[in-house]
């Protein structure tokens, strides 16, 4: 785990926080049954976190874009991201280093402006390359390791917003030391 202060500066340079869906956004259940409708599938029902969705407006609103980055593939995330206004949703992907990477190059932003949070062996990678790898509370070992920041929640239960208030925070702070700086 890093020191507070590493946080802060590591939170205060993110533009780009990127979030792997189950595990994270979710609580990583998934619920199976008959399909509800037409066209609807077994397994595509998770549960959200109304505070996590909070954090990701609240999040955007100072102008840090939200990704999605997932292994699996699920409608209930995509209808949950266009409902947040999360326009990058990335599904299916097997190499999560290369999705990162391409999202902070799109963007023209350094791998230091970008976060990740994960919760399984499979976003390890990805989190060993950002700014400001994260981790929910219920994350394996491994990932816990790897992350500078573990929140205090789990995954699918306020993980997400506790990263987002954190990285609004660290933002608001920064302001102020530079608006204070012309004072002296």
């Amino acid at each position: 785990m890093t020191e507070p202060d590493d946080i802060a500066a590591r939170a205060a340079r993110i533009k780009l926080l990127v979030l792997d869906a189950d595990g994270v956004l979710t609580d990583g259940g998934l619920y199976y049954g008959p399909p509800l409708a037409e066209g609807d599938r077994a397994g595509d029902w998770v549960r959200f976190d109304i505070k996590d969705g909070m954090g990701v407006w609240r999040l955007r609103h100072i102008g840090c874009e939200v990704a999605i980055v997932s292994g699996r593939q699920c409608e209930a995330v995509r209808a949950r991201a266009v409902y947040l206004g999360v326009t990058e949703v990335q599904q299916g992907v097997l190499d999560k280093v290369g999705a990162v990477r391409e999202l902070a190059q799109a963007r023209g932003l350094d791998l230091a402006e970008v976060a990740f949070m994960g919760d399984d062996l499979n976003d390890l990678e990805a989190m060993r390359i950002v700014g400001l790898p994260a981790a929910p509370a219920d994350a394996v070992p491994e990932v816990q390791a790897v992350a500078a920041f573990v929140s205090s929640r789990d995954g699918g239960r306020g993980a997400v917003r506790e990263l987002c208030e954190l990285i609004i925070a660290a933002h608001a702070e920064a302001a102020e030391r530079a608006d204070g700086a012309d004072w002296d």
